[in-house]
């Protein structure tokens, strides 16, 4: 016996269904990861502290706010990844998350003020002809899913 007063399942809102698209979170999880090494180098290069038991085990950065945000970003990476990982294959989705390869350096160049030599950008560069060689490709295995 079915229920008539049983109401249809409910619909998403527009804007978490495009939130929660899993090319988006990709990027999304590339930005977070990207985020969270940049952080993690600010908190490492704050905390000059080099006494004490956690500095004789390394753990002196630990101490830095700019360590826990990239932590904090790190999780959201992570969380992101996973929700990409129910929805596309991981032959598809890792080499599309590998842009961080071309976004760690160039954040790095930009906010912490490091040096890219002519081998590393010419590198970047080669990593981008890849990963723009790939996206056509990889879409239509997707789309053979």
């Amino acid at each position: 016996m079915t229920d008539v007063t049983a109401s249809p399942p409910r619909q998403r809102p527009v804007l978490l269904t495009w939130f929660l698209n899993p090319y988006l979170q990709i990027a999304i999880g590339a930005l977070c990861d990207t985020a969270g090494e940049l952080l993690l180098k600010r908190g490492a290069n704050a905390s000059h502290s080099t006494s004490g038991f956690l500095a004789v085990v390394g753990l002196t950065p630990m101490a830095s706010i700019w360590t826990w945000l990239g932590i904090i970003s790190y999780v959201s990476s992570l969380v992101s990844w996973l929700h990409v990982l129910r929805f596309v294959p991981v032959s598809i989705a890792f080499p599309l998350i590998n842009a961080v390869h071309i976004l760690v350096p160039v954040g790095s160049w930009i906010f912490l003020h490091e040096a890219i030599s002519m081998r590393r950008w010419i590198g970047i560069g080669m990593i981008v002809c890849g990963i723009l060689a790939m996206i056509k490709p990889l879409m239509r295995a997707e789309e053979k899913l």
